[in-house]
């Protein structure tokens, strides 16, 4: 008996010591699946067969429930939704037997996330379901997945303060309970809407702090977006060594993962970021290997950007041809493969070129190409988003119109229904009067901006023939004159005829104080050297020193905080201003006034001469074209205050701050 009982023992120790080794083998196995990446597939189902093999050993089906739920993921992740509904579908089967509630209910969160790609409002509706039976069942790691499938439907929907509502309390959740990786993944999409919101520092907070919290967990996948966001913030933070290092780590992932496709983005957004640092050689030869990548996969759209990367480092190394054979390259990739965005761009770095090299002409037309081609494409988007909410707020409609119905227990009568239809037809034919009234309001506006246009582009061709004129006269009478005296003097000089050149230095400083002149009229370069209130100070000293013209300024706040740009166009308008009233005025006096204006920056010019009217006839001529243009790149606003029965000119420029 006692030697029976010793025999039983051991066979009931040895099975209980191969269940616990098969229970070993069976979670190093699932550890393998779940993190393998897109190069292991056939590993994955090779291992995914060996796992199911000793879960149906071990009678558990919960494990094996769990290895077709990391199929379906492996599925959802390589964008094959149909194998992944199926992988699901078989997963909640098997769940469903064992009894397992908290399985099937992770199981279904993840089919609402498949259908969340073709309709947001049963995947809604799907989650709010599921949320109630996890909030009731205590199932929190779920609960966070679907506050975060929430938090994506409503991101899609463009309402970010719905979004923001369900990522914070998917991660208040994941805070208390330490689940780094749902923790790090929320952090990463608030990341993403304080990004889009302009809250860029505090992105890069989130997006940081999501990095640490999944640091030795070779979470690859959650790693590659993380980096990769923060290689966007740190790049449109001018932070471009950080946005390097970012994305070298995004590359590493996408290697890790077997992501041809993440590489090719990854090197494309590498040589963007070396470019921006002016590293060009590292730009080129990482542009070079995205272009290999994404022309075998066909991603047209990142094959024109990577064209357009490759013409602007040419441009920047002063190689204007081979720049202007890469855009060629993008106009003949467009004609096959439509890309607007990549031509829109291509046209404003043209216009950049053509400009660089003094062809202003070419420049004009190209940049009001990218300007033409950036409205109407801002346009198709507005459309695109509108119809999309129409079609939601359709489905929304419907469906509470078919709840309200099976509340009622009495159908409408036929006088309502007439009412309603006579209602109908007065709205329809008063929508039809004011859609027809619109448009004929809208193709007067078209036409009348075009003819603007037209007559812009004309002024301001003569006023370029013009001012190269001035330009060319100032260099044959002034300086080429100069030049031929000295030449004069230092042929006599040569032949003997006169022993010393005496005054020769101080002509040869005229010349250089005349083309000085001539250089800060074309570029007002003392802007960027002296600031705003200096440069204008000197200009008013200047024109009340070389005219009869009393001029004064008054500057009553600090104008560092006006950018670059701000400030030159401000320079222009005053400048303008002030030619305008030297040419066409008749003006004794001229006063310039600077003053914070609640949120803006308002700023005054007035003359005391004859003013805009004469004849009573308003004449804007292209000095006051070019000062609203000038006005619109900096947002600002033009207000010509000018009456017959007031004399003089008064002009109003006001800029919005944000100081």
């Amino acid at each position: 008996m006692r030697l029976l009982l010793l025999i039983i023992l051991l066979v009931f120790s040895s099975s209980l010591f191969s269940q616990k080794e098969l229970r070993k083998e069976l979670d190093d196995l699932k550890k393998i699946i779940r993190q393998s990446s897109y190069y292991d597939s056939s590993q994955v189902f090779a291992n995914g067969q060996k796992a199911i093999s000793i879960a149906q050993k071990l009678n558990d089906l919960k494990e094996e429930a769990t290895i077709y739920q990391y199929y379906g993921n492996f599925y959802f992740f390589s964008y094959n939704l149909p194998k992944a509904k199926s992988n699901y579908a078989k997963s909640i089967e098997i769940a469903q037997k064992a009894n397992d509630n908290k399985l099937v209910n992770s199981t279904k969160i993840r089919l609402a996330f498949v259908l969340s790609d073709s309709d947001l409002l049963a995947a809604e509706k799907e989650f709010i379901d599921l949320l109630n039976s996890a909030l009731r069942n205590k199932y929190l790691e779920n609960s966070i997945e679907i506050y975060n499938g929430l938090g994506n439907i409503y991101d899609t929907r463009q309402m970010k303060d719905e979004a923001l509502k369900y990522y914070l309390k998917g991660l208040r959740i994941a805070e208390k309970t330490d689940k780094k990786y749902l923790h790090a993944m929320l952090l990463n999409n608030i990341g993403l809407i304080k990004l889009e919101n302009e809250q860029t520092s505090e992105a890069e907070k989130d997006f940081v702090q999501g990095l640490k919290i999944i640091q030795g967990l070779n979470e690859d996948r959650l790693s590659l977006n993380l980096n990769n966001n923060l290689g966007l913030v740190t790049k449109k933070l001018k932070k471009y060594s950080k946005s390097i290092n970012y994305y070298h780590n995004t590359l590493l992932h996408a290697k890790e993962l077997g992501f041809p496709l993440g590489r090719g983005v990854a090197y494309l957004n590498l040589s963007d970021s070396y470019l921006s640092n002016k590293e060009f050689s590292n730009a080129t030869k990482y542009v070079d290997s995205a272009l290999q990548i994404l022309i075998n996969f066909k991603q047209w759209d990142y094959v024109g950007t990577a064209y357009l990367i490759k013409a602007t480092i040419f441009k920047e190394i002063k190689q204007n041809q081979q720049a202007k054979q890469y855009i060629d390259s993008v106009f003949s990739l467009n004609k096959v493969n439509p890309i607007p965005n990549s031509v829109m761009n291509a046209h404003d770095l043209l216009g950049e070129i053509f400009e660089s090299e003094g062809n202003f002409k070419l420049a004009y037309f190209h940049s009001n190409r990218y300007h033409h081609m950036n409205d109407s494409i801002s346009k198709i988007a507005n459309k695109d988003q509108f119809a999309q909410l129409q079609v939601i707020y359709g489905k929304e409609k419907t469906e509470t119109a078919l709840e309200d119905e099976k509340n009622k227990n009495t159908i409408l009568s036929k006088e309502n229904e007439l009412k309603k239809t006579r209602i109908r037809a007065i709205i329809l034919i008063t929508i039809f009067v004011l859609l027809i009234g619109i448009g004929l309001v809208y193709i007067r506006y078209v036409r009348l901006s075009k003819k603007q246009q037209h007559d812009f582009t004309q002024k301001l061709i003569e006023n370029i023939d013009e001012e190269r004129s001035r330009i060319a006269k100032d260099l044959h009478d002034d300086i080429g004159q100069s030049l031929s005296v000295i030449k004069s003097k230092i042929n006599l000089l040569n032949t003997g005829k006169i022993n010393d050149v005496a005054g020769l230095d101080f002509e040869v400083g005229e010349v250089i104080n005349q083309t000085r002149n001539i250089s800060h009229f074309l570029h007002p370069s003392l802007i960027q050297k002296l600031g705003l209130e200096r440069s204008l100070v000197s200009l008013i000293e200047k024109t009340q020193n070389n005219t009869e013209l009393i001029c004064s300024i008054d500057v009553e706040c600090p104008l560092e905080f006006l950018s670059l740009e701000e400030q030159t166009q401000i320079y222009r308008i005053l400048q303008e201003c002030i030619n305008n009233t030297l040419k066409h005025a008749e003006a004794t006096a001229l006063k310039i006034s600077i003053r914070k204006q609640l949120s803006n920056l308002e700023i005054k010019y007035r003359d005391n001469g004859k003013g805009l009217f004469e004849n009573n006839k308003a004449k804007e001529g292209i000095g006051l074209m070019t000062i609203r243009e000038r006005a619109n790149t900096i947002k600002g606003k033009i207000n010509v205050a000018n009456s017959l029965n007031s004399k003089g000119f008064k002009l109003i420029l006001t800029i919005p701050t944000n100081i």
